[in-house]
């Protein structure tokens, strides 16, 4: 019988935490792109092997993270530790604040998804077409500092970037990470499981979940650093909005805080109007909230009102598409100037309530055709008449309208005029 040595398991890699000792630098469209060859992006797959693979994109991510840290600071931004008071070599989870926070009059709270690192809205943005500043909070700042407190108010609003990613603490490494770093961590060998999580020493005092990290963001950051006079306008994507939501809709948290919260803009959520349970929450939400999913539709597209439609369910406001078909991490990146302009109209109007929206036409073209061989449609029952399809539009080409026919029973060939 044979057994293997600790000595013998192959080393576990290590990867440069910097861009220039990766491989990658930014170009002149703040583009990462590989120094070898100017035109690729960042390369996941750089081995068969997903330890070595997982573990240079943590080093990736690092050098991210950095980079993105320095930008958001240059904008005047504050790193606070959570709790308050804490130093970062203790469990702690860090925040991003506006210097001079107490002075501001309205107050932009973000709570991003509980998957990505502080300030890291999409790495396939950050890595790919887009660009850092694109793909991070970086933009989204910027825009907030172009904008006004109110009509009478020139000053720009306050910002809290909440940290709803970086919820364990690495006790060796002494800092917050997220699920993707902390499978990621060093390891005595390639080969090794993942470091087992103990729910109380490797989590942070008042922020051990999403839930709690929302709690203490609202009683603890707001009470003690914002103005008691300043109006909040909150934005929550997936899990964060469901958070904001799930807080809110506690009978006392809204009590406290209905009055100061002037809107509330949710991404991607899945908490539903059938989840609400305090009905001054429910009556307030129709009035002051707005939920974006992901929807083929055009930006700013009205999708559903409170109630839902066919295929869209209630959210208990009004429904809008931000033009991102596909991926949420993305929502925020497309429409995040739809969100803040429309934070600015609520700060404009101290009774404003979202007003009655009514979509034009009928859910007719929704309706679904049971799927079955009675519904089928021969092809070869189909009239010659109705089987000439365009394809091309001289009205927009320039050139002779084409036609595509169909002769019965040589459906797979095509006969053009």
């Amino acid at each position: 019988m044979f057994r293997r040595l600790a000595s013998g398991l192959p080393k576990d890699p290590f990867f440069p935490h910097d861009l220039r000792g990766l491989g990658y630098f930014v170009n002149d469209e703040d583009e990462i792109r590989s120094i070898e060859n100017p035109k690729a992006y960042f390369k996941f797959f750089l081995t068969k092997n997903d330890r070595h693979n997982c573990v240079q994109r943590e080093a990736m991510n690092d050098a991210i993270r950095n980079l993105i840290a320095d930008r958001l600071q240059n904008l005047g931004l504050e790193k606070v530790y959570l709790p308050l008071g804490a130093q970062p070599s203790e469990p702690s989870v860090p925040i991003f604040i506006s210097s001079g926070l107490q002075d501001k009059k309205r107050i932009i709270i973000l709570f991003y998804e509980c998957t990505q690192d502080l300030g890291v809205f999409a790495h396939r943005i950050i890595g790919g077409k887009g660009g850092i500043n694109e793909g991070s909070a970086v933009n989204f700042v910027k825009y907030i500092q172009s904008q006004k407190t109110s009509p009478d108010n020139d000053d720009s609003p306050g910002i809290i970037l909440a940290n709803m990613g970086q919820l364990k603490w690495w006790r060796l490494g002494k800092q917050a990470i997220t699920q993707t770093s902390w499978n990621a961590l060093p390891a005595p060998s390639a080969v090794e499981e993942a470091y087992r999580f103990d729910e109380e020493k490797n989590t942070i005092p008042g922020n051990r979940n999403t839930y709690e990290h929302v709690e203490y963001i609202f009683n603890e950051v707001v009470e003690k650093l914002v103005d008691p006079d300043a109006k909040l306008d909150i934005v929550g994507v997936s899990d964060g909005a469901v958070q904001v939501q799930t807080f809110l809709n506690k009978e006392e948290n809204f009590n406290k805080w209905n009055n100061r919260v002037s809107a509330v803009a949710v991404l991607a959520t899945y908490f539903l109007a059938h989840e609400i349970t305090d009905p001054d929450f429910a009556k307030w939400f129709i009035g002051h909230g707005r939920a974006y999913i992901v929807s083929p539709e055009p930006a700013t597209f009205l999708v559903a009102d409170e109630n839902g439609r066919k295929r869209i369910p209630a959210y208990g406001c009004p429904v809008f598409s931000l033009g991102e078909p596909y991926y949420a991490e993305t929502m925020l990146i497309k429409g995040y100037k739809i969100v803040l302009d429309w934070f600015l109209e609520v700060a404009a109007d101290p009774d404003y309530e979202n007003p009655k929206f009514e979509r034009l036409g009928d859910d007719s073209d929704d309706e679904e055709v049971e799927q079955t061989w009675a519904n089928y449609e021969n092809p070869n029952d189909i009239k010659e008449e109705n089987r000439v399809v365009e394809i091309e539009d001289a009205a927009e080409s320039g050139t002779p309208k084409k036609q595509v026919s169909f002769a019965a029973g040589e459906d797979n060939k095509e006969n053009m005029k």
